[in-house]
């Protein structure tokens, strides 16, 4: 503990005598907490206050590699009137919610599986989960090579079958293509969320609930999840930011091409491809508020999913 008192100051309980050093004085428990944390201070300055306070000055210019001229609410206004926005909006709202719903509904099926003991389970537990140990970028890029329509590995299996080629990234259907591969790589996070909730069930219920003759899609519909669905909104809320700037299966794939450009493709094209700095910035501005919108709400959800399970 450090004191002053007449220019003597005391500094872990030792009395010495003389006016501390500026590291005897940061080094003293009232300020070493304050030391611990400086450094995390420092990284969100630099790599998340600064960015974002940049791109909300750059929103309201109309920037590019020439200058910038400030204009206001213009971007904001032009883009709320601009089709080129609300396609790829409408597109991120799809793929959120595909992706989503298949990753619960499969996380779940693979969750259940897993709670049972069988052999090379271990095993099979760990395949599963390779994916989720694998760059995104990477595997869109392997997934682009499996699915080529030519030489393709997938399209020459359902050849050899007899069912025939398919055009996986046909502008009708690409969009979906993305949405699948990037259920294959994240629906192993779900499974693991949900098997840890399986594991934790008190098994005394479900024991009363057998002795009382109920079933086994009346216990899983009775039971089972409601008591998972605290989990379940978790894995809503997290899936939700994260799908908002899916970008990675875009880049390895169709770079937005064929009818898949969502939002944060937009915004990396206005801004890295067109340069259109100021424009680019208003969309990564309306990416970020739609994201805070819509976890605040799933947030309140949550709490109150938490109040009903106690």
């Amino acid at each position: 503990m450090s004191t002053t008192k007449n220019d003597d100051v005391t500094i872990n309980n030792v009395d010495l005598g003389r006016k501390p050093s500026v590291w005897e004085v940061l080094s003293s428990e009232k300020y070493f907490k304050w030391m611990l944390i400086i450094p995390l201070l420092l990284v969100l300055l630099v790599f998340m206050i600064y960015p974002l306070i940049y791109s909300i000055f750059n929103s309201f210019f109309d920037a590019d590699l020439s200058g910038r001229v400030a204009v206001g609410l213009k971007n904001y206004k032009d883009m709320l009137r601009d089709t080129d926005f609300w396609i790829p909006l409408r597109r991120t709202a799809v793929v959120t919610v595909v992706c989503i719903v298949s990753e619960i509904l499969i996380g779940l099926g693979i969750a259940t599986l897993w709670n049972r003991n069988f052999k090379g389970e271990n095993v099979i537990r760990g395949l599963i989960l390779l994916p989720l140990l694998v760059a995104p970028l990477i595997l869109s890029i392997v997934w682009n090579f499996l699915l080529e329509y030519d030489i393709g590995f997938i399209n020459q299996f359902l050849a050899a079958i007899g069912i025939g080629r398919v055009k996986w990234w046909a502008p009708s259907g690409a969009l979906f293509t993305i949405c699948g591969i990037t259920v294959w790589q994240w629906f192993p996070f779900s499974a693991s969320v949900l098997l840890a909730g399986l594991k934790s069930l008190p098994k005394d219920t479900f024991e009363a609930a057998q002795v009382d003759g109920a079933k086994g899609w009346q216990v899983f519909r009775k039971l089972t999840l409601p008591m998972l669905t605290p989990l379940i909104m978790i894995i809503v809320l997290l899936r939700t930011m994260w799908l908002i700037r899916l970008f990675d299966p875009l880049y390895g794939t169709t770079r937005g091409a064929v009818n898949t450009e969502l939002l944060d493709w937009m915004v990396y094209r206005t801004s890295f491809v067109y340069f259109d700095v100021g424009y680019g910035s208003t969309l990564a501005i309306m990416s970020l508020y739609l994201t805070i919108i819509i976890a605040a709400l799933m947030y309140r959800q949550l709490i109150k999913a938490l109040d009903a399970s106690k």
